[in-house]
């Protein structure tokens, strides 16, 4: 079925994003809960995964717009999530989020298709702006 065009003067920024889905990915279960409560609170359609694995079981039936994954996990890490995103949706964007800081780490994911890189602790203003470019506000 089309989907059909919205117009943008009747639809608040909230009522556009609450179509937006985005899967938030961490292993630190108050890192990802404060995430997705705040994605929430700016009218996204926020859904949780622990690690990566469980993050893959979820993307068939989810289909999210935007994919937010920390990097170091157990079973399947920020960057064997990012390859299995690339390989079955190509055209999601995944923005990494890592404890590392920045430097060689971000080079190295956004070289394999990462549309961000951030360093915890999060600028929150930043990484909602970059989401907002990616999907929409």
């Amino acid at each position: 079925m089309p989907r059909v065009a919205r117009d943008p003067v009747e639809d608040s920024p909230a009522d556009t994003a609450a179509h937006r889905r985005v899967l938030v990915v961490d292993d630190d279960a108050r890192t990802r809960d404060a995430v997705a409560r705040l994605l929430t609170e700016e009218g996204y359609d926020a859904s949780v995964a622990a690690d990566g694995e469980e993050a893959c079981g979820m993307l068939a039936s989810l289909h999210p717009d935007l994919v937010l994954t920390d990097l170091e996990m157990p079973r399947l890490d920020g960057r064997g999530l990012l390859l299995r995103m690339k390989t079955l949706f190509p055209q999601t964007p995944v923005i990494v989020l890592s404890a590392r800081g920045v430097g060689d780490g971000a080079r190295s994911v956004e070289g394999m298709g990462a549309a961000a890189y951030f360093a915890k602790p999060i600028q929150i203003d930043l990484l909602l702006e970059r989401i907002h470019s990616l999907i929409g506000s």
